[in-house]
């Protein structure tokens, strides 16, 4: 792969990363505070488990030596 493009895909990763890590702490505080539903943030914990899964497996195809 290029150069240039895996230094745009590295910092588009790197953004989706922080966001995750943002949404993580910002969502069941805010968002998920007034609900008293297991529901609710199970279904946060497994979408948010489901998208770090599949940005780790994408990363890691990028890999070479």
């Amino acid at each position: 792969m290029e150069t240039e493009k895996l230094k745009k895909l590295r910092f588009f990763y790197t953004i989706l990363i922080l966001l995750l890590v943002i949404s993580a702490f910002a969502v069941p505080y805010t968002l998920l505070n007034n609900i008293n539903l297991f529901k609710g943030a199970f279904l946060f914990w497994s979408l948010f488990a489901l998208i770090v899964i599949f940005l780790t497996i994408k990363i890691t195809t990028y890999w070479r030596e």
